[in-house]
């Protein structure tokens, strides 16, 4: 089986011969014409960068046309010349990232010798691309205010992208796209790979790229071409800086301190102390020539020092409220050269490297003894040969490597040697977790991607074709090492605490410990790709995007004792065939055009995804145990003495006892299993769009965008060995009630193992394609180039996100009651449905002032979704409190509730409150002679110092239900900071 899947995979690569797609790169076209409008063939079109001397040259065909691909994006120079012509040189043409920009010469009558000099702007649109999205530019990352450094944050000021602000781990930040996983994003760094394969891009990029090393990037949220894919969701597609022909760089510094920060709302109210909180971000890039016109260097060194304040803020037990700081100590460096060997022969490589180690990090409702530390190092290097064939032809080769070594754990673990059973166990109240973090896991993650690439252009068959024709080769290998809940966790359902032993109220009612030892194992993977593309233009107005993808998935999984799929029968997916076909119509003087498209996406399996096939085997020497295993201990909850021996004497773990029921270091009989299903496929995303942008003027276009997208064969996880309660009491027991597929599992296992194999008292799962989610949007898009002294953008994204699923991860049905999950009852607003998303931003000079300059970034959103339930009943008896209460207003009790208004009466039928923050900047830029400026500057974040809320609880049994207790993840009490900036 395994030699067939990965002869099938080779064989997909070596037939499909790879094409440059514009991944890092951009391109231009146009036509030769003469004074009368005439095409000219046969005339020499140079596009040379103005900033590096490296051009391209290429001679226009017999219909007067030529194109140049695969060119760094920037300000380049086309002139053009002919025998009997002037020579004609346009200078200052912006190319952008991952565009196609249209860009006619015409020449006079005369001697070659003679130049003539033309200016004009460069076109806003792409009147022959069907892609949504957008581009942010080097002055909006360094101008505009940011509060972290982080460019995943700038990717927000595009529609349709709702941005997360991660205070959980640095440089964690996440978007999500068409109402989409964050997982299900595509980022690419110089053409490369830069996706963390393990858990997805939940937590943005794997390495993060600094925003002073950024030259563009370049976002598609919908109806990107076929040479892009693995996502559902955008491909954000950045380009590192270059160096050029002068020695260029900067200089910058950010500080903030608590003296700059207000007291955040809970703070205030508990009269907790103010965190001595402080930030600086300093560094600086460097770039120029180590041989005019040919060969180029750029460096990057960034550092961050974070004392980050973070309030604890337990209604329940005031006495655990304070205030802290989580610390962060962050390097950043990127080295990156480029050489043109001759006229048509380049190539360049470029390395990244961060290392951001955290300490004291609060994650969730915790209190200061349950802190986390966090140790990781990412890498990623990328190096490619780009040759030019003919003048229709280039060819590039690329190699890309990322690495992630993280490790994340406590406080303890790490001054035990590492040894988790050296910690004390986690107490795991209602609404709060205190004594321990159970954490302690790492894992090396590299990624190694291939690709051999060519672009044509064919002109007058038929009109023009830009074709491209790819392939490309990626392994990814995971090495996991997890002590996770080696510590134990008491879990408490219905007690705030504290532990009396003389109140059984107070006793824990479930235990669950990791047995057997630490837990290790490796996942890998392969990934072929295959595409064809081409951008056909038939006129001067209509062109059609006619493209084809094919990706095989290939993740060898043991299904070590699998009956299901069978020991190592790893399923593989292999029609995942896409179609994108698409439109784009001039709707005149390329400045109007109407889009629109069809095309199919196919996600990839993240490894967080399916890490249980293999772990979770029947047999295995680590393994997580919950006592009791029909569920929580009903007595402590009615005042009784815990009926679970492990829980008589309270939250005191009896660690021989434990280690006499599961010996450390031999080989133990699971009690539940995770296996694999036969016929699992990739989930996929279809996306129908039509819009309209619109040039007015030179620096201003508008545009308008109607997005639906259905995304099927979702993953979710069915229970085939369920529980049914005898009551709809909760504090009946949950007793497995197996299934026909387990049972015939089962008998298996006893005929490999013998009548003494016992039937499984744990959960049993497999991954079901059964999800499904629908999108609608409109997007809206104004944006003014940086003309006159000012810049503007305005994005509006109209949303509504639903299904039978939450969208998040493989995910369950809470109305799964034996075999039948009941998906009928799970539909309702996916986790990402956010309404309204509306982001005003922009830089302006102040006329007259000589310096005097203002930037803004203003957002505001709908509240997320939640569900409103009660954990006293169980009324589907299935063990899982998910039956939505009636529908109506729905209020909290105390100074900080929560009403819940035209509440409906469905999973994820509440939305929580909304989100605003506006940041400013103000500043002076100072002349130091010739190309040498200062910018000082002051930002102000959250300017009205709105207090964003994270949505409160929806369980009517807990004391804080519908109570605002903590914060957005994005939110920040309003906040100065200094910074300045030399540029040179």
């Amino acid at each position: 089986m395994k030699h067939r899947v990965l002869g099938l995979a080779l064989a997909v690569l070596f037939v499909a011969s790879s094409a440059t797609a514009q991944q890092g790169t951009t391109e231009v076209r146009g036509r030769v014409l003469d004074p009368q409008g005439s095409v000219l063939p046969g005339a020499t079109v140079t596009v040379r960068n103005q900033a590096t001397g490296m051009f391209r040259e290429t001679v226009s065909s017999g219909d007067g046309t030529y194109f140049v691909s695969s060119i760094v994006p920037g300000s380049y120079e086309i002139s053009a010349e002919l025998q009997g012509f002037k020579k004609v040189s346009r200078r200052d043409v912006v190319l952008e990232l991952g565009k196609t920009a249209t860009v006619d010469v015409q020449l006079e009558v005369g001697a070659v010798s003679e130049v003539v000099n033309v200016s004009a702007e460069s076109p806003l649109v792409d009147v022959t691309s069907k892609e949504v999205g957008g581009n942010i530019t080097t002055r909006e990352l360094v101008e505009l205010p940011s509060i972290n450094g982080n460019f995943v944050g700038f990717v927000g000021l595009l529609p349709g992208i709702v941005p997360t602000i991660s205070t959980e781990s640095f440089g964690s930040d996440s978007i999500t796209v068409n109402g989409q996983d964050p997982r299900n994003n595509n980022y690419m760094l110089d053409g490369g790979n830069n996706n963390d394969d393990v858990i997805g891009q939940r937590a943005g990029t794997q390495a993060r790229t600094p925003i002073e090393a950024i030259q563009e990037f370049q976002v598609l949220t919908n109806q990107f071409d076929a040479e892009f894919g693995r996502t559902t969701g955008a491909v954000v597609n950045a380009v590192t800086k270059s160096g050029t022909n002068h020695f260029k760089g900067s200089l910058f510094e950010n500080y903030q301190d608590a003296d700059l920060t207000a007291k955040d709302y809970f703070a205030k109210k508990n009269d907790s102390p103010k965190p001595d909180t402080q930030y600086q971000r300093m560094g600086g890039t460097v770039g120029g020539p180590l041989i005019r016109d040919r060969a180029h260097f750029f460096f990057s060194l960034e550092r961050f020092i974070i004392d980050e304040g973070v309030t604890i803020n337990i209604p329940t037990r005031p006495n655990f409220n304070t205030t802290t700081t989580e610390k962060t100590r962050v390097w950043n460096t990127v080295v990156r050269g480029d050489h043109q060997i001759n006229a048509n022969n380049t190539w360049g490589v470029r390395w990244l490297r961060e290392s951001s180690p955290q300490y004291n990090q609060i994650i969730d409702n915790v209190t200061l003894d349950a802190s986390r530390e966090e140790f990781d190092v990412d890498q990623t290097v990328v190096g490619s040969v780009n040759s030019v064939l003919s003048n229709t032809s280039v060819n590039t080769m690329r190699l890309a490597w990322t690495r992630e070594n993280v490790a994340f754990a406590n406080p303890c673990f790490n001054s035990n040697g590492r040894d988790m059973t050296q910690c004390e166990p986690t107490l795991a109240f209602q609404t709060y977790t205190t004594q321990q973090d159970n954490t302690a896991q790492s894992r090396i993650n590299d990624a190694i991607q291939f690709d051999n690439t060519m672009a044509w252009f064919l002109p007058g068959k038929r009109g023009d074709h830009d074709i491209k024709v790819g392939g490309q080769y990626e392994y990814v290998g995971a090495a996991n090492v997890n002590q996770g809940n080696m510590n134990g966790t008491f879990g408490f359902a219905r007690s705030d605490g504290p532990f009396d032993p003389n109140n059984f109220f107070t006793y824990p009612d479930t235990l669950t410990i990791r047995v057997g030892g630490e837990q290790r194992f490796y996942e890998k993977a392969h990934y072929v790709t295959a595409f064809g593309q081409d951008k056909w233009r038939l006129n001067n107005r209509l062109t059609l995007s006619l493209g084809l993808r094919y990706d095989l998935e290939v993740i060898p999984i043991p299904q070590t004792d699998d009956p299901i799929t069978g020991e190592g029968n790893f399923p593989v997916d292999k029609n995942n065939v896409q179609p994108r076909i698409g439109f784009s119509y001039d709707l005149g003087g390329g400045r109007r055009v109407m889009r629109g498209g069809y095309g199919r996406f196919y996600d990839k399996t993240h490894f967080e995804l399916i890490g249980g096939l293999f772990t979770g085997t029947p047999f295995t020497t680590s393994f997580t145990r919950t006592f009791p295993l029909t569920g929580a201990d009903p007595n402590p909850r009615q005042g009784l003495p815990p009926t679970e021996d492990l829980l008589k004497n309270g939250p005191v773990l009896n660690r021989d006892a434990i280690n006499a029921m599961f010996p450390p270091g031999s080989l133990l009989r699971n009690t539940g299993a995770s296996w694999d299903n036969p016929d699992r496929r990739v989930p996929r995303t279809d996306q129908l769009t039509i819009g309209f942008q619109q040039q007015l003027g030179t620096a201003l276009s508008v545009s308008a965008d109607y997005v639906h997208a259905f995304s099927r064969d979702m993953l979710l996880s069915k229970q085939i060995n369920p529980t049914l309660r005898a009551t709809t009491a909760v504090t009946s027991p949950n007793i497995r009630q197996s299934s026909a597929l387990l049972d015939q599992a089962t008998a298996e296992l006893r005929q490999k193992y013998g009548p003494s194999f016992a039937a499984f008292t744990g959960s049993v799962t497999v991954p079901e394609n059964t999800g499904k989610t629908d999108y609608d949007a409109l997007m809206v898009q104004v944006d003014r180039r940086f003309s006159s002294g000012y810049s503007a953008r305005v994005s509006y994204t109209l949303a509504y996100s639903r299904g039978n699923t939450s969208g998040a991860g493989v995910a369950t049905s809470g109305f799964q009651v034996l075999d039948d999950m009941h998906l009928d009852l799970n539909e309702g607003p996916t986790n990402f449905d956010q309404r309204h998303n509306l982001v005003i931003s922009g830089t302006a000079l102040i006329p007259k002032t000589y310096g005097l300059n203002f930037s803004w970034v203003a957002r505001a959103l709908s509240g997320q979704p939640f569900s409103l339930t009660n954990g006293n009943i169980d009324p589907d008896r299935n063990g899982t409190i998910a039956e939505p209460l009636p529908a109506g207003d729905y209020s909290g009790t105390g100074a900080d509730a929560y009403t819940a208004k035209g509440y409906k009466a469905e999973r994820n039928g509440a939305y929580g409150p909304g989100f605003f923050q506006l940041d400013l900047r103000a500043g002076y830029r100072f002349g130091m002679g010739g190309t040498r400026h200062l910018n000082a500057f002051v930002d102000f974040f959250n300017v009205t110092d709105r207090v964003n809320f994270a949505n409160p609880s929806g369980n009517q049994a807990n004391p804080t239900f519908l109570v605002l207790t903590g914060y957005s993840t994005s939110y920040t009490p309003r906040k100065i900071q200094f910074g300045a900036r030399f540029d040179f």
